[in-house]
């Protein structure tokens, strides 16, 4: 009787880990995660370094979190004005090292965008790619709330999609600003989830 009641209990302790570990990815099962600008430009001395390591940690949490399909990663371009003695005198180039990713992103895929707008949904690439997996929920994390993300996460809100926030994966030029931030967006109806209660 001992050795059947041991192993009920096993049992029960197999299907609740496993109901578990279903239920932990429940939240993003049908979102797509957009990861916003995590790039050496911004990482690499223009932000407090503590407060950009505590956020790519939280960055790399949600990723993990996420269906690996489901992820896309957004940078943006930085041109640079080159001046020549040589014809061209005066032309425009990309900056390589500007637009690398972070190395301590965690990336899970091919599904990168460059853009050159501050609004991410400008792209064309990026409005095709949701378009074609049918996407209706996304989830927008990264670097300068101020500007590139408050701009993108109310234009896919414009577009009709139901866009969500989790503010311990999102960087602002300050905690102040972030917060400012963060509020307005509850204003305009997007959806502020805590990293704690995915």
């Amino acid at each position: 009787m001992k050795f059947r009641s041991t192993i009920f209990l096993i049992l029960i302790f197999i299907f609740c880990s496993i109901f578990a570990k279903s239920q932990e990815k429940s939240f993003f099962s049908n979102k797509y995660l957009i990861v916003l600008d995590v790039q050496e430009y911004y990482t690499n001395g223009k932000l407090p370094e503590y407060s950009t390591q505590k956020v790519i940690d939280s960055v790399n949490y949600v990723i993990n979190k996420t269906a690996s399909d489901k992820v896309i990663y957004i940078k943006r371009t930085h041109k640079l004005l080159n001046l020549s003695l040589s014809f061209p005198f005066i032309y425009v180039s990309l900056d390589t090292l500007a637009i690398r990713l972070d190395s301590r992103l965690n990336l899970v895929n091919e599904n990168i965008f460059t853009r050159e707008k501050a609004n991410a949904f400008t792209l064309k690439e990026l409005n095709d790619f949701l378009k074609q997996n049918n996407a209706t929920e996304i989830v927008l994390i990264g670097f300068l709330s101020e500007d590139f993300l408050y701009k993108s996460v109310i234009s896919g809100k414009k577009l009709g999609y139901d866009m969500y926030v989790i503010p311990e994966a999102i960087i602002g030029k300050s905690q102040i600003s972030k917060n400012k931030v963060i509020n307005n967006l509850t204003k305009e109806g997007i959806k502020i989830i805590d990293i704690n209660g995915m």
